[in-house]
């Protein structure tokens, strides 16, 4: 590669120097950065840094302190049997299942519940494991062969005929909630306690009790529980008679006490009259969802795309974002984790448009078997599952509490789950495409937690950051060239539930909630890290969308004023009192815009934001020696940027033009 040539006023740094810059840079934080400040103080320490992706060790020994740290399994347990179902019954959510937090439209998932009439509780539980106690003090209990039924449709059916039922499980029925205030009796076997009609060869009476329904909705297998003003229980049958104990009502029985449905007045036939005896309490149901426990976005993710592939043939990046609060009472709130942010990651190929459904259309894709390539049709509901769910656990321990004040927790932990169609298993990494430009193949690499999190997140080990979601961004990529699947009338929009009427109440709920996800990711900010860029970048997001949900197109508009101060590289500068600002000049526009296509991938997050020009003269020098390398840095893995794609010769030469002049300017 040839290096753009010097400029005649300035040579350029030697390989030696340049290196030096770059450790700088390397060592430099954005912990350094604070608010715009009239003279720049001197540099303070460095903190722990995350430099490096990590590794299967690492990340072994980070989950266990993870679990050790938020109660979140143990770290004996952690790494074989942490799965989103854990994480949701850990964060207080046990009704919540991992297909509906995936594939539930956002509508549904926060919707309010529907209130339901207050009624009276049922004198038997729903969900609880009872055994019924008869007037002889002999169980309710399930019998097999003990009577004969005709074509023996019936051969297990209801007798009292033992004296003790905790051990014996044909003496146990679960209580099911078979609506209308009925409940019908799940015996061992699976099936429902019913009244039969005519089942019985040789019955006195008409109904009997058997074990033989398979729907617990069937009006013979429910029962109306009626509490007696000695405090127990009837049990009435759709025939308005009740379930009773009746001697010698089978003449061809092992037992002298079978169950009938015969009773009429169970207040003073104690046939009829059933102590409870409970086995195991009904759980205790999940309290109905709160407005804003959940916020629910689904959108067009570029950060997560290939960028080494042409653009006719990319796969095109989605993400749904779960923001999903601890609540009180939980594990999760008990260690102080406030929230969990969930990041499920779709790709589409070109031209399919269902990024969490799978095709609109049934496809038929090729596949090996043993006796060859077969075409199989895959309808068009199939679920188009994450490659990979990344989960930021934030933590809040308010200063006003005295465990906090000894308590040391990071700002986020993080968790990794594999393939949705791999079991969304815990994994050690996120395998993604970010260096695909300088890797063989263009492929994937992996990014383990916590280094490869940290590393986006403000770089600062135990004070990450989360990044607001920058809607204009993602607006930005639909008319450069990289998508144009996109761009096409059919494509879905990129904020996925809004539409594309920015006008619409459609648009207007859904960019509401993304309002509401960045509003909440500020406070976060605010609180972890003040003075970094990331705080400045979302607080211009949410003034420039304070009360618009339209793009904002214009770069210089969304530009953000930040002063450095403190960073190492700008002692090389010429002084100045204030930060420098992008402006409305041809220049700048150009420089921002090839920056925002090329770089803004990263350099919206990690260790500066190209919306300050202030930032970007900082590291002028440092670009300059990453865009265009010499053959010593072509030979350091990682060294060349943009790392997930090599840039167009011409945009190449003018970002490079561009840059040489800024730097010219402003050192």
């Amino acid at each position: 590669m040839k290096p753009f040539p010097s400029s005649p006023l300035r040579p350029r740094r030697t390989p030696f120097l340049a290196f030096g810059a770059l450790l700088a840079v390397l060592q430099a934080q954005p912990g350094f950065a604070q608010s715009p400040a009239p003279t720049p103080p001197a540099a303070p320490a460095p903190k722990p840094s995350a430099l490096n992706n990590g590794s299967p060790e690492e990340a072994s020994k980070y989950y266990k302190e993870l679990a050790g740290k938020l109660g979140f399994l143990t770290p004996a347990t952690i790494e074989t049997q942490a799965t989103v179902k854990v994480l949701l019954n850990y964060l207080g959510y046990p009704a919540l299942t991992p297909d509906e937090l995936e594939f539930a439209t956002p509508e549904a998932l926060m919707a309010a519940p529907v209130q339901k009439p207050v009624t009276a509780p049922l004198p038997l539980a729903p969900g609880s494991k009872v055994s019924l106690l008869a007037d002889t003090g002999f169980f309710f209990a399930r019998c097999n062969n003990c009577q004969r039924s005709v074509n023996n449709g019936a051969p297990d059916s209801i007798t009292t005929h033992i004296n003790n039922a905790d051990t014996a499980p044909y003496g146990q029925f679960e209580v099911v909630d078979a609506g209308n205030g009925q409940i019908a009796l799940k015996a061992d076997t699976g099936k429902f306690v019913a009244r039969c009609n005519n089942c019985i060869i040789g019955g006195r009476v008409p109904d009997f009790a058997t074990v033989h329904a398979t729907d617990p909705s069937a009006a013979f297998a429910r029962f109306t529980p009626e509490r007696l003003p000695n405090g127990k229980l009837a049990l009435k049958a759709d025939t308005g008679k009740y379930l009773n104990r009746c001697r010698q009502c089978s003449s061809d029985t092992t037992v002298p006490d079978t169950v009938t449905v015969n009773a009429t007045q169970p207040q003073t036939d104690v046939t009829a009259q059933w102590t409870v005896v409970t086995r195991t309490p009904a759980p205790v149901p999940a309290p109905a969802l709160r407005p804003g426990e959940l916020l629910v976005s689904r959108f067009f993710a570029p950060k997560i795309v290939n960028y080494a592939v042409a653009p006719e043939q990319r796969e095109i990046g989605w993400r749904r974002l779960v923001r999903i609060n601890a609540r009180p009472g939980s594990e999760a709130q008990k260690h102080f984790v406030e929230s969990a942010w969930i990041l499920f990651n779709h790709f589409t190929k070109p031209p399919t448009h269902s990024p969490f459904g799978g095709s609109l259309t049934p496809t038929q894709e090729v596949k090996p078997s043993p006796w060859g390539d077969v075409t199989v049709t895959v309808p068009a509901s199939k679920k188009n599952g994450s490659v990979n769910t990344q989960v930021a656990l934030v933590t809040h321990c308010p200063a006003s509490n005295p465990t906090c004040k000894e308590l040391t927790l990071n700002s986020i932990y993080w968790l990794d789950f594999g393939a949705t169609e791999n079991g969304s298993k815990l994994s050690y990494q996120l395998d993604a495409f970010f260096d695909a430009g300088a890797l063989p193949g263009n492929g994937q690499a992996p990014y383990f937690v916590p280094n490869g999190c940290d590393t986006c997140h403000g770089a600062l080990r135990g004070n990450a950051v989360l990044n607001h979601l920058d809607t204009d961004h993602w607006m930005d990529r639909l008319t450069d060239g990289d998508f144009p699947a996109l761009a096409k009338p059919d494509a879905p929009a990129p904020l996925f539930d809004a539409g594309k009427d920015p006008k619409s109440p459609q648009y207007v709920a859904a960019f509401n909630i993304l309002r509401r996800l960045n509003q909440e990711i500020a406070t976060t900010q605010q609180r972890t890290n003040p003075g970094a860029f990331h705080l400045t970048a979302t607080q211009k997001w949410l003034e420039l969308h304070k009360t618009s949900a339209a793009p904002e197109p214009d770069l210089v508009k969304r530009s953000i004023s930040f002063f450095n101060t403190g960073h190492p590289l700008k002692k090389d500068r010429k002084p100045t009192t204030g930060p420098l600002n992008w402006t409305t000049n041809a220049e700048d526009r150009e420089l921002l815009g090839l920056m925002n296509k090329y770089c803004y991938r990263c350099h919206g997050a990690i260790r500066f934001d190209l919306y300050s020009k202030d930032m970007v003269a900082d590291q002028s020098s440092p670009i300059l020696d990453r865009v265009a390398p010499n053959p010593t840095q072509q030979k350091i893995l990682g060294f060349r940027m943009p790392a997930d794609r090599e840039m167009p010769a011409k945009d190449k030469q003018r970002l490079l033009e561009l840059v040489e002049k800024l730097y010219d300017q402003t050192h």
